[in-house]
């Protein structure tokens, strides 16, 4: 598994045209010409996909993934790739958990989320455990909770709602009920919220996984 994703790399995926990632997820893989392009044909044949529905949203997600390090030498990638397999640190390859992970996940916005994470990683802004941590919290968490994190202030401050789960998971702390200004819209618009402060591994989290890059 680990060797098909290094071929994956190796392969033109640099090329993954904006057509493509919008493409009704009933035309992936049926899709004759798009088995043409060469990148993509290497999915298919490399994962043996079929026309099965899980196997279209398996493609779907990790084209996601892949558009989001396009930029990068795919001999950089590798270099990476192998210093981690070689390790001996880690019982698995880097190949097989980041497929692990995307087949997982559970939306075609957290596969963008894990490239930029994968991103990061490649250009040793995060490390690879923080990359795992951080994958494992998207895979946990439910997208657009996680994704309220990026509207917090210069102050580290944010108001989100009270059972959201992003409290569990140490990327913010709850401070308690918040403070309205002297309209009535403003007290409209927070009433069910709780003003919380973003931690430092939150604001990690939005830098290297949730922001553009």
């Amino acid at each position: 598994m680990s060797d098909k994703f290094k071929k994956l790399i190796n392969s033109d995926f640099g090329k993954i045209s904006k057509d493509v990632l919008e493409m009704p997820l009933d035309s992936f893989i049926d899709n004759e010409t798009l088995k043409k392009v060469p990148f993509f044909g290497t999915i298919v044949n490399l994962y043996n996909l079929s026309s099965t529905i899980s196997d279209k949203i398996f493609a779907n997600k990790l084209i996601h993934f892949l558009k989001k390090i396009e930029d990068i030498n795919p001999n950089i990638i590798q270099r990476e790739i192998q210093y981690i397999d070689d390790s001996n640190e880690y019982k698995h390859k880097v190949g097989e958990k980041i497929l692990e992970i995307i087949n997982r996940i559970d939306s075609e916005e957290k596969p963008k989320i894990i490239g930029r994470l994968f991103k990061n990683f490649i250009l040793k802004k995060i490390t690879y455990i923080e990359f795992l941590k951080f994958c494992y919290l998207i895979e946990q968490l439910f997208y657009f909770d996680v994704i309220k994190l990026i509207d917090y202030d210069e102050r580290n401050s944010l108001f989100v709602e009270q059972e959201i789960e992003i409290y569990n998971f140490g990327l913010c702390e709850g401070l308690g009920i918040g403070e309205w200004g002297e309209t009535s819209n403003e007290e409209r618009e927070y009433q069910d919220k709780v003003k919380a402060k973003i931690t430092d591994l939150g604001k990690k989290l939005v830098e290297f996984g949730l922001k553009e890059t």
